[in-house]
Order: C-alpha cells, then structure tokens, then sequence
C-alpha cells in the first residue's frame, strides 16, 4: 500500500477514532524501512511499501506476545468503554471542522474569514467554560 492508503486502512479500521497523520506516518515508513521491516518502490508515481520477512516475523511475534498478555486489543479498542468513544466522536467533530475553515479559508471571502473567526474564538470561550463546570460529570 502507499502511505495514504495505510492512513484510510487505519482510519477504516479504527471506526474512525484513529486517523493518523501523513506528517507521522511517512517518517515512521521511513524508519521502519530503516530497520529492514519494509521495501518500497515507486508505482503509477506512489511509494508503495510492503512488509518484509523481517516485519512479518515482528508483527507475528507482537501479537503472540500480546497473546500471552491476554492483551490482543488494538489501540483504538474499546477498552475505556463510553469514554473512549466520545472522544471518538469529538475527533471526528473537530476532524470537520477543520475541513469546514479550511474551505472558509481558501474560499470566503474577507468578511466570512472574519465571521468564522468570531465564531472560532466563541467556540474556544464555550469549550473553556465546559471544563471549568465542574458540576456536569
């Protein structure tokens, strides 16, 4: 897969609650192609990697250690029960709307850049104000 397509992998795989970003995944790739755990080779103008034998072994050898853990969950497991999901749920919140300033941002004009501004700094001052009542828990 190329870099972008482990990232939707991920994504996928996680139900959303893990998108991890190109910034961290390439140097990981690199790195980890460093150790020898994958190769890559450029395809239709994309860097695919794959695991070696190296890396297979490695991964086999994770999730037997995690069998004998009694640990087999993944990261994004639901192993912190509601909360864990709401936080999912958050991310995913501001996943959207990052994407919705970018729009506003490269497509608004002078005085919807400052509405959304307004709008960003009173969302800030709300979320704020959330943690701060301490009597909602």
């Amino acid at each position: 897969m190329h870099g972008y397509e482990i990232i939707t992998q991920l994504e996928e795989r996680s139900g959303g609650r893990w998108r991890p970003s190109p910034g961290s995944i390439y140097p990981a790739l690199v790195k980890m192609e460093h150790h020898g755990l994958v190769t890559s080779e450029e395809a239709d103008g994309k860097r695919q990697f794959e695991l070696t034998d190296r890396g297979r072994q490695m991964l086999t050898d994770l999730r037997a250690a995690d069998d004998t853990d009694g640990d087999t969950a993944t990261p994004w497991s639901d192993q912190g029960g509601d909360q864990l999901a709401r936080g999912g749920d958050l991310r995913r919140h501001v996943s959207e709307l990052v994407s919705q300033v970018r729009q506003i941002g490269r497509f608004g004009t002078p005085e919807q850049i400052e509405a959304a501004g307004d709008v960003l700094a009173d969302a800030k001052k709300r979320l704020y104000s959330v943690l701060a009542d301490d009597t909602k828990s």
